[in-house]
């Protein structure tokens, strides 16, 4: 027996949703970029203790919805705060508190009872201690009782954000093995270590309209031999596509290269990658093509 919590990470798109679970983790389990909109999943990090195991669930950042892509990521956002058991609200230090935060604080508010904590990430880029506690303060007038501050180089703020998350757990047998860090599999981080991958390679030239099918994934296991990955980066029209693959090829090149050695590490073997790019117009308002891309 263990004290148990599901824990939904909540707000805007480029937040510091990813960076907070990954810090707690102390594992790169989401993708951080630093562009808006990059978590398109519902993603399950586990924080193990001694006494304690919390679930920690990354969500797709709450935004005006442009395409039916956007409205599902919305969705899955939503349908976390019903289910979990304390939400977590984060807004950045370095940026005011705007009308998407409080459309979003009210509509936790609608959406469920259940504990509502005031995260401030970032807490890093700010010098001035004034400006952290006037946003405590518009974040109590809004109804967050408990506010708390995370930022790179402050490891005892988290710490102190998961002694506050077990003050609202309960006792229960645990849901994972203590050695799990994640209920994703393999083939998942894959999609998302290429995913991030070309984002970060392409993104000054490239909206977020791309999406990845794994194709085939071998592990070999208990062979010497390595992993055998085949994916498709998915894009809008030709003139995507000629970007991904850049001229002479020297773009999904870099892609495959970075995301083949990034596999490598997370999956402490070795890693033969294979990508195509295909155009798929329209994709982000397709039903069927959505859910065949996974969302």
């Amino acid at each position: 027996m263990k004290k148990i919590c599901y824990v939904g990470l909540i707000g805007r798109p480029n937040v510091g949703k990813s960076t907070l679970l990954n810090n707690i983790l102390n594992f790169d389990l989401s993708i951080v970029t630093n562009l808006a909109q990059t978590t398109r999943d519902n993603i399950k990090g586990i924080y193990n203790d001694v006494d304690s195991q919390i679930i920690f669930i990354d969500t797709p950042g709450i935004h005006k919805a442009e395409f039916l892509l956007s409205e599902k990521l919305n969705e899955k956002s939503y349908q976390t705060i019903k289910d979990v058991d304390v939400v977590l609200f984060l807004t950045p230090a370095n940026e005011k508190l705007g009308t998407g935060d409080k459309y979003i604080i009210n509509k936790i508010k609608e959406l469920t009872n259940n504990k509502l904590l005031g995260i401030i990430t970032k807490i890093d880029l700010i010098k001035e201690k004034e400006l952290l506690d006037e946003k405590a303060s518009q974040l109590k007038e809004l109804g967050l009782e408990t506010i708390l501050g995370t930022g790179q180089g402050y490891q005892q703020t988290y710490y102190d954000l998961i002694d506050e998350i077990k003050k609202h757990a309960y006792e229960d047998e645990l849901i994972y093995d203590e050695d799990q860090l994640s209920d994703v599999s393999l083939r998942f981080i894959a999609k998302e270590i290429i995913r991030e991958t070309a984002i970060n390679n392409l993104y000054q030239e490239i909206p977020h309209s791309i999406a990845i099918s794994i194709e085939e994934f071998k592990e070999n296991e208990g062979k010497n031999l390595p992993y055998h990955i085949e994916a498709t980066i998915f894009v809008k029209n030709e003139s995507q596509k000629g970007i991904v693959i850049g001229k002479n090829g020297n773009k999904i090149k870099t892609i495959s290269m970075n995301a083949r050695k990034r596999m490598t590490e997370i999956f402490e073997h070795r890693v033969n990658l294979f990508l195509k790019v295909k155009v798929d117009d329209n994709w982000v308002n397709n039903e069927q093509k959505i859910k065949r891309a996974g969302y």
